[in-house]
């Protein structure tokens, strides 16, 4: 399974201003069920908060990756958002996060989780992918260049 795969233009907020962490993971996770026409966002939304509670998912580099797995789910969901102004994310690095990707996954499918976290944890170690996400300034470009960074840099 492929990032390009499962995030779709519609699926980015390019312009994201959350008040803070928690007002960024509540309306993600209410976007995110919205957008695939999921069942219980509210559900979701707790999840999200649960997994984000037992540790940060700013994995550093301006980053965060929000993720929970979840019963009754058909497939993996993604969505991401840029915040510009960065938000306070506790992150590893204690700097702001600026590029938030949400993911959701159903319980029985560990495989296809791990493996779009370690792809776009890859991609996005690149210095050249995040400036470019950070300057880019419409969803297409933004799916653009993460497609493109998986091209080159996922086998």
């Amino acid at each position: 399974m492929k990032i390009h795969e499962v995030l779709q233009r519609n699926g980015i907020l390019i312009d994201f201003k959350p008040a803070d962490k928690r007002d960024a993971l509540v309306q993600m996770g209410q976007f995110l069920a919205s957008l695939f026409d999921l069942k219980s966002p509210d559900m979701i939304v707790q999840r999200i908060l649960e997994r984000e509670s037992e540790m940060s998912t700013g994995i550093g580099y301006g980053i965060a990756i929000p993720h929970a797995r979840i019963d009754g789910l058909d497939r993996l969901h993604m969505i991401a958002a840029r915040a510009p102004a960065g938000i306070d994310f506790d992150a590893l690095d204690e700097q702001p996060v600026h590029l938030i990707f949400m993911m959701v996954s159903p319980t029985n499918t560990a495989a296809d989780h791990t493996k779009i976290l370690s792809s776009l944890t890859r991609v996005m170690s690149y210095e050249e992918i995040r400036t470019s996400l950070l300057e880019i300034t419409d969803a297409g470009g933004f799916l653009e260049t993460i497609v493109a960074g998986e091209s080159k840099y996922v086998s």
